[in-house]
């Protein structure tokens, strides 16, 4: 394992294969099978360094963000637009080729289907990846200069190296964003009943086709070749799709 219990790996494969014979969902069984990693590791928290430094990186690129949002009045769509391109950090994805967070928050999306979104729903900005939730909190700002009552929803408990409740509640407090902490390390996604939802990321676009959960936009990238197949697009191009495309499109992919 990257995290330096290679000589584990036997048992976390034992493990994986007895939740699968007991039927356990996609989403549960990496949720907890990334648990299994941590008692094995006896870490709370295995990417915790990593996370800061990505979080470093990310503040960095965010102050440029703020500024290019600032110039362009506050654009949501343009916000939108880097929100999506800014999911270019990964540890995990087999054959990914990833690009500086700087360069990425420019690339222009191969598919966008944002038409705007009505301001009678509660916007819940779901987040991801340690590093590009930096740019997300702007995302979440630029929301809130449009007029729309918003909040972030993150993890309570570490999956990889997506971003916390601890990780990020200190920025969000200082640029007035409220947060919620949905329960242990499941995708967030995963709790909503209400409101609609900007989703970042593969893990929680997978729970939401598995749950089909509230309304939703999903901004990620795909970064395989299979993604890359299924939406004719080039591989690690920036997506902006609706809930209800995405689940047509992916349903038979994620799912056993």
């Amino acid at each position: 394992m990257a995290l330096g219990g290679g000589s584990k790996l036997p048992e976390l494969l034992k493990y994986i294969a007895e939740l699968l014979d007991k039927g356990y969902s996609r989403t549960a069984i990496f949720t907890e099978s990334f648990n299994y990693i941590k008692e094995l590791l006896n870490s709370s928290d295995p990417y915790i360094y990593t996370k800061r430094k990505l979080s470093e990186i990310g503040r960095r690129v965010a102050k440029i963000v703020r500024k290019h949002l600032a110039n362009s009045n506050w654009g949501l769509h343009e916000a939108i637009r880097i929100s999506a391109a800014a999911n270019i950090i990964d540890t995990s994805v087999i054959g990914y080729e990833p690009k500086d967070l700087d360069k990425a928050i420019w690339d222009k999306p191969a598919i966008d289907e944002y038409t705007g979104i009505p301001k009678d729903k509660k916007v819940v900005i779901v987040l991801d990846n340690a590093g590009e939730a930096e740019i997300d909190l702007i995302l979440a700002e630029t929301f809130i200069r449009n007029g729309y009552n918003t909040s972030i929803a993150v993890r309570k408990e570490a999956y990889e190296i997506d971003v916390t409740y601890s990780d990020i509640i200190d920025q969000a407090t200082n640029l007035g964003i409220e947060i919620i902490a949905t329960p242990n390390n499941t995708p967030p996604i995963a709790y909503l009943t209400e409101g609609f939802a900007i989703v970042k990321g593969i893990a929680n676009l997978e729970s939401y086709i598995e749950l089909e959960t509230v309304k939703s936009l999903h901004l990620f990238r795909a970064k395989c070749e299979v993604l890359a197949k299924i939406f004719d697009v080039p591989k690690n191009s920036p997506l902006i799709l609706f809930g209800d495309k995405s689940r047509k499109l992916l349903k038979n992919l994620f799912s056993f």
